[in-house]
């Protein structure tokens, strides 16, 4: 309930912020014409932060109401409530087919197989709170990708969802150095440089790191695209704020997301530069100092833990198994991964299966696994098309670090977070522009329209 009171309390001062005259004009108007849809998307996100501290399967199926789990019930109710009066104009299956909303509505089948899926859970009030959760969120996408001016919304609330946790992340940045008892822990494993790293009551270190990492790339790419030097001066902070998380989260995926996506960038923006001059000197770097390079990312991890990618690979390999058992329908959605694959290893005090695609997979199957997909590449498609025409680059840049901590977390791949959500909101912005991206003036990008 901490994260909770404390995420609240956070996202109201963000928004108190918004409103200060001497901001660009393109952070305060974000909400502009939104409010409604902007207050739903609070409380739904709001409910992925109010987590019940759970001792493993059996403890979650023995005390399914918790104070947490009821204030999530509450926040989604309150959410339903904003949503209902705007979804008449989304009620009806053939407009969205004649407009060619093929990634919302495979988004659409997935979720009506997670619903189907309570039928037959192996835990059906879990399945059945995550299902809710996931229908309050791909109905606010389908309220906004509706509207008149859908492309302009859906790019603001994207730029609103990243502004609300980048605020999460500079707050802990700075009680990391001003409040160290409260935003820095030294853990099992020590952090990249220093003994504690960055924690929060709000976040954990994975969370921090590779959401940090995905600012850190939106930023670059919003400071190469901005109309002139002087406008985008300012990126280059949300840049550093990024790469500072990432640092002293100490998450190896959020290094990976960050090498990636900044490498893909200078090669667009930068290509001499990054051919003849930063690629070269990168790779001699490593190899000079590559035992220390690895001495710094493994964080005095043992080398058996090291091979199996901190114990990744046993959870996919139960996944894969319990897959198998059950490879059309999965065992209920959001609840196949710990309650059958990680039971089955007695791992169930983890969550997940730290890899969203088999998540989805084991939770339902092939039935949904495939619709789901199906939005992922629409996704891929339109995302590698824009950044080869350099269109729409700081969002086309989303992708790969939404698919690269799918790979190795939780990611996109199951119930409601803030993965999921961005994901949603990229399937309904290549509906809403198709996925061949067209040159438009600069003003098309909100890294343009928020300096």
């Amino acid at each position: 309930m901490q994260g909770l009171i404390w995420t609240a309390v956070l996202w109201t001062l963000a928004m108190a912020f918004l409103r200060f005259r001497g901001l660009p004009a393109g952070m305060r108007t974000l909400s502009r014409g939104l409010g409604r849809e902007h207050a739903a998307l609070i409380l739904i996100m709001l409910t992925t932060h109010a987590r019940a501290d759970r001792f493993g399967a059996e403890d979650t199926l023995a005390n399914p109401f918790v104070a947490e789990t009821l204030t999530r019930a509450a926040l989604s109710l309150a959410a339903l409530l904003v949503i209902l009066p705007m979804l008449a104009p989304v009620a009806r299956l053939t407009p969205a087919i004649r407009m060619h909303r093929y990634g919302m509505l495979a988004l659409g089948v997935y979720w009506a197989v997670a619903a189907l899926s309570v039928t037959y859970s192996v835990a059906p009030l879990v399945t059945a709170g995550k299902v809710l959760e996931l229908a309050l969120a791909l109905s606010l996408v389908w309220v906004i990708l509706s509207r008149p001016d859908s492309v302009d919304a859906l790019k603001r609330t994207i730029g609103l969802l990243l502004y609300l946790e980048g605020f999460l992340i500079a707050v802990a940045l700075i009680g990391f150095f001003v409040a160290p008892s409260l935003f820095a822990e030294e853990l099992s494993r020590r952090g990249f440089f220093f003994h504690e790293t960055m924690v929060a009551p709000f976040g954990g270190p994975n969370a921090f790191s590779a959401i940090g990492a995905m600012l850190a790339a939106f930023g670059l790419a919003s400071y190469f695209t901005a109309a002139d030097r002087a406008r985008a001066r300012p990126w280059l902070a949300l840049v550093a704020m990024g790469t500072l998380s990432t640092v002293l989260a100490s998450g190896r995926q959020g290094v990976a997301i960050w090498v990636v996506s900044t490498a893909v960038l200078l090669f667009l923006y930068r290509r001499v530069l990054f051919t003849l001059a930063i690629a070269p000197v990168g790779v001699a770097l490593g190899g000079l100092y590559f035992r220390q390079i690895i001495d710094v990312l493994s964080r005095d991890q043992v080398q058996g833990s090291l091979n199996t990618m901190t114990g990744r690979t046993t959870f996919w390999a139960a996944g894969m198994k319990a897959w198998l058992a059950e490879p059309i329908t999965g065992y209920g959605f959001g609840v196949g991964g710990r309650f059958v694959a990680l039971k089955s290893i007695d791992a169930d005090e983890f969550t997940h299966l730290h890899n969203g695609f088999l998540e989805a997979l084991v939770g339902v199957g092939l039935l949904g696994f495939v619709p789901f997909m199906f939005a992922v590449l629409r996704v891929v498609v339109w995302s590698a098309r824009s950044l080869l025409r350099r269109v729409d680059t700081a969002f086309a840049i989303l992708p790969i670090p939404l698919i690269l901590q799918n790979l190795v977390g939780l990611g996109f791949g199951a119930w409601l977070n803030v993965n999921l959500m961005l994901f949603a909101l990229l399937v309904a912005l290549v509906d809403a522009q198709g996925l061949r991206p067209r040159r438009r003036r600069r003003r098309h990008e909100l890294a343009g329209a928020m300096s």
